[in-house]
């Protein structure tokens, strides 16, 4: 029962196929027949008005021998010469220019009837010629007399010289007018070649054989590129700064991702080959005593949680002081340090400074708070305090911790607040128990990995640690006594 109603269907559709057929063929027949019937009825037209014409030369013709015999008849008998009768003879007409018509009224009072004979005359009118308009204007054709005279009295008068007519009398042309191109449309594909269209609006549509109007819409191939292409990288960055001083620290360089791939196409892997390098570097054994003089912005952050305990906690802020001591601080040349502790609140001790006095002021009135460890909050806060730093001065943010985060923070809350700071600093991290493992942190730092966690085993060991805690963070360092002799030798210079 379908295919039967598909095929009667089909039939209906063929039918009316050949029904509209027939009907166009009917109408195209109907339309050369007038065609036809028009050209003869202007060749009918044509030969009527030749044929007029002819009888009419004629006529003039037979008169001007009919008067012609009459005077030479007359001649004889008055016995006086034969005469040859001339009629009063004219040029064609020439027509002048379409005038406005109250234009022409008044030069016709004149006795002017041409436009180029009123501007030479020096006449001054504002629109003196009609180019189109209802009720036309004005247009004088002209003629004069030519050689011979006419015969006195004999010959014929002159017909008239003048003639006045309607000219222009039509609409003026309008053109089209159109407006500003809008924006252009969304491509229509993403790949593989789409169009993106524009359009235009029409003010004023052309009237009266004005000029047409050009494109309204206008249209682009877009998004050409194949659906399955491959990511485009950018070129390789310049090498980073190494990561440590002394004893072997890295440098690296990456290329990022200019445009993704898209479809099945493929990307390189961040730190595959094609988009990662790195070599050690500073490989030789660092100094027993050094003092970092490297540029940045230092924040570190020390950790005042209950499991530090009262021997842990005194050892790390007595080494926090002592690293102090050993670090050029100099907002022109050399380091802005800020510290703050955590527990269960974050407590800023002081923001980033070259203030070494102040600093240590800070760092040795604080207390012991023996509560929770807010390691997310103590992230987020040093990400807050890098607002104080220099522009042109690398960002580093070391905490000291010897516990798991634990309210009001989380393993997820510290992860989180170190991957948003990690996108204004580099993030490292001291581990000061076996409870917190490297791979515990490794999360929470910045990359390589390797390079930015320091593990010590008891918190009572930081005041021991301060030397390599120093080349640890600093990417700088010079011999404490060096560095001592350089200062002496530049105030006595001052």
């Amino acid at each position: 029962s379908t295919m039967n109603a598909k095929k009667n269907d089909g039939a209906r559709i063929e039918a009316q196929g050949s029904a509209d057929k027939s009907n166009s063929q009917g109408s195209i027949a109907a339309i050369e027949k007038e065609g036809r019937d028009l050209l003869r009825q202007a060749w009918k037209q044509s030969n009527d008005c030749d044929s007029e014409l002819k009888t009419l030369r004629n006529t003039v013709c037979g008169s001007k021998k009919l008067k012609q015999e009459v005077i030479t008849i007359e001649s004889k008998q008055r016995g006086g010469p034969r005469l040859e009768i001339n009629d009063c003879s004219v040029s064609t007409w020439q027509p002048g220019e379409c005038m406005n018509t109250q234009v022409a009224q008044i030069l016709e009072k004149q006795g002017i009837y041409d436009a180029s004979k009123a501007q030479q005359a020096g006449a001054q009118y504002k629109n003196l010629l009609h180019d189109c308009g209802p009720g036309g204007g004005v247009q004088w054709f002209l003629r004069s007399k030519v050689s011979p005279d006419q015969t006195k009295d004999y010959g014929a008068d002159c017909p008239p010289l003048r003639l006045k007519t309607v000219c222009n009398d039509f609409e003026c042309p309008v053109d089209c007018k159109l407006g500003d191109w809008e924006g252009w449309s969304a491509c229509s594909k993403t790949c593989d070649g789409g169009l993106k269209r524009r359009v235009r609006a029409i003010q004023v549509y052309p009237q009266w054989d004005g000029d047409e109007c050009d494109a309204t819409k206008d249209e682009e191939t877009c998004n050409a590129l194949a659906c399955d292409r491959p990511c485009l990288l950018h070129d390789w960055t310049t090498w980073r700064q190494c990561t440590r001083a002394c004893e072997g620290g890295m440098k690296w360089r990456s290329r990022t991702i200019k445009r993704a791939a898209t479809g099945d196409g493929r990307c390189p892997r961040t730190f595959s080959k094609a988009r990662y390098e790195r070599q050690t570097c500073n490989t030789g054994a660092c100094p027993m005593d050094v003092m970092c003089v490297a540029k940045m912005d230092l924040i570190v952050a020390i950790d005042a949680s209950g499991s530090m305990g009262t021997s842990g906690w005194k050892a790390q802020r007595t080494a926090l002081l002592n690293l102090v001591n050993r670090m050029h601080l100099s907002r022109t040349s050399g380091i802005l340090l800020g510290a703050l502790k955590f527990a269960h609140k974050i407590t800023i001790l002081q923001q980033l400074t070259d203030d070494k006095k102040k600093l240590i002021a800070a760092i040795t009135a604080t207390k012991f708070d023996a509560w929770t460890t807010n390691i997310g909050g103590a992230f987020r806060s040093m990400k807050g305090m890098l607002q104080f730093g220099r522009r042109d001065a690398p960002s580093v943010c070391m905490l000291w911790t010897d516990g798991r985060p634990s309210q009001p923070s989380s393993k997820y809350d510290a992860a989180m607040g170190a991957k948003d700071l990690r996108s204004s600093c580099r993030v490292m991290v001291v581990t000061m128990r076996p409870a917190v493992p490297k791979s515990y942190v490794e999360p929470w730092v910045s990359h390589p990995k390797s390079q930015n966690v320091m593990v010590v085993q008891d918190p009572r060991d930081m005041t021991s640690k301060v030397m390599q805690v120093n080349t640890f963070v600093c990417g700088k360092v010079q011999k404490f006594l060096d560095w001592t002799k350089t200062q002496t030798t530049t105030k006595a210079a001052r």
